[in-house]
């Protein structure tokens, strides 16, 4: 990808699908090596990953629900102009695809240039909790570390 225009800090900056693909596929690990807490309800972490390779910088943010404690988002971002590229929802909602299709529970989304992060595609794993979804998020966003340093406790 050309490195002027991922540096272009512009809200309205658009990416090709394939320069999105390439970004996704792009080998990542984290920053810092300090210990993250998941977050609890309500909250919030975020922490960025990098594609040493490229030299290139990622947010990875985790939201939790504000009411039901097993709502949350996983999100992959570019760093220098916060372009969403890869994002999962766990839910027990639904979502609806721009074509109509819909998807009841949990769902990924991963940016195309036509809808951009509207679409998205179902996804769900045997047996899973919160923590088995954020690694799975991991993989698909090709952090190579296992846990990425994150702690993890059962809420009761």
């Amino acid at each position: 990808m050309d490195e002027e225009k991922l540096n272009n800090n512009n809200s309205n900056f658009k990416m090709t699908t394939e320069e999105a693909m390439k970004l996704i596929d792009m080998m990542k690990e984290r920053v810092s090596e300090a210990t993250l807490e998941f977050p609890r309800i309500g909250a919030k972490l975020e922490f960025d990953v990098f594609a040493k390779r490229e030299g290139t910088k990622f947010i990875v943010s985790i939201k939790r629900g504000k009411i039901d404690k097993r709502k949350c988002t996983y999100q992959g971002r570019t760093y220098f102009n916060n372009i969403p590229l890869l994002r999962l929802d766990i839910t027990n909602s639904f979502h609806i695809n721009s074509d109509g299709t819909k998807i009841t529970g949990n769902h990924l989304h991963i940016y195309n240039e036509m809808t951009e992060m509207r679409d998205a595609i179902p996804f769900n794993i045997d047996d899973a909790d919160l923590y088995k979804y954020c690694l799975e998020f991991f993989k698909k966003f090709n952090i190579i570390q296992d846990n990425c340093g994150i702690l993890y406790q059962m809420e009761l």
